[in-house]
């Protein structure tokens, strides 16, 4: 629910002006517990069952608007992480989708610190979590919220598009002055299409020299492209989306999603793998499904990743990926809701630990939780 608030703004005048201004929100938290569990040819190494309270990326936000012409109008919109437990990642003012721009007959041009379209496509992302066995983390992972320029489109018969670029000076600040490192401008073109219930997006992002080859040698650019479509009404909710990922990241850094920060394994870092430098190609998918009885919204997700492969060699450096998650809400009201589930993720046998050792990983835990709406 979208509170107004009435503020006065002096600014030096001998009088005051009064201006609209929304204040929405969202505080959520839960608790949640979980094990990872490597397995190699050297035996089965476990973290211990960490138990913890989370904050599940809560966050305050202001927003207004002021009509400037026929058909025409400033939108601003200042949003922030506000964590119910004091964490540091709360600190700064703007750090989530905050903007200033004009919306009219031709959409909308906006400038700040904003989600790119693979950001905004989580909506099978249902759930609160922390630890990868228990959300689709691992399918999220491509978006990103960068300080850019955005461009939306009206909508032509439910079909809209988007354009946004994040300059090489801001990918990059330290190179600003003298541009002595390749540009690591971001482009990212988007479509999408609603029609009664049905919601279906597109979404390409390019970030020029992502990655160097192997050895030292000359950068590449990192592709992501994914399809994503969903189908919410009449109580019914079934989304499936898939993806494709292209130097977007290294196989160490793709592997140490699914560990939770626990490793190592016989005494060796498995994401600090000198062998696993290389930037890998992906394909992942995932698939949610609901229905609401009531008060109660069961929801069940399934997520697949194929084998990791190195882009230059070809090697399979991180296996296949398979994941389940049940659970669901209890909503006392429109805002306020109780959030739970269970989830089982494993990583196959032939992912690359270290030099001399293949294995898998497993994860699997709980949570419960707390969402309430403002």
């Amino acid at each position: 629910m979208k509170r107004t608030i009435i503020a006065l703004v002096t600014a030096g005048l001998p009088f005051a002006a009064a201006a609209e201004v929304t204040l929405y929100g969202q505080i959520k938290s839960s608790v949640s517990a979980g094990q990872v569990r490597i397995k190699g040819g050297s035996g089965t190494e476990k973290s211990p069952t960490v138990t913890k309270i989370n904050d599940n990326t809560s966050r305050i936000g202001f927003k207004g608007s002021e009509k400037i012409g026929d058909d025409l109008k400033a939108i601003w919109q200042v949003e922030q992480r506000t964590s119910v437990l004091n964490e540091s990642n709360s600190t700064n003012w703007g750090s989530r989708d905050s903007f200033i721009g004009l919306e009219g007959g031709f959409g909308k041009i906006r400038a700040g610190h904003m989600n790119n379209l693979l950001n905004e496509m989580d909506t099978i992302d249902t759930w609160l979590y922390k630890s990868s066995a228990l959300g689709l983390g691992a399918y999220v992972r491509t978006g990103s919220r960068t300080t850019s320029v955005r461009y939306d489109s009206p909508s032509f018969g439910g079909l809209k598009a988007n354009l946004q670029y994040s300059p090489r000076d801001n990918q990059n600040p330290r190179d600003r002055n003298t541009h002595a490192e390749p540009g690591r401008d971001q482009y990212n073109v988007g479509l999408t299409y609603e029609n009664s219930g049905f919601t279906a997006n597109l979404a390409y992002n390019l970030r020029k020299n992502r990655y160097a080859e192997t050895g030292g040698g000359e950068r590449k650019d990192g592709h992501v492209v994914r399809l994503e479509s969903y189908y919410d009404k009449d109580n019914l909710f079934l989304g499936l989306g898939a993806q494709y990922a292209r130097g977007n990241e290294t196989a160490n850094d793709y592997l140490a999603i699914f560990t939770n920060g626990f490793n190592t394994y016989n005494g060796s870092g498995i994401t600090a793998d000198t062998g696993k430098q290389e930037a890998v190609k992906v394909v992942d998918a995932a698939v949610t499904a609901g229905y609401n009885f009531g008060n109660w919204r069961p929801r069940i997700s399934y997520a697949r990743g194929w084998p990791a492969k190195g882009v230059e060699s070809g090697e399979k450096l991180v296996d296949k990926f398979d994941q389940i998650i049940v659970g669901g809400d209890y909503t006392f009201s429109k805002r306020t809701a109780l959030r739970g589930q269970i989830g089982y993720l494993r990583v196959g046998g032939k992912t690359r630990l270290t030099a001399a050792e293949r294995g898998k990983i497993e994860q699997s835990g709980a949570s419960l939780g707390m969402v309430h709406k403002f």
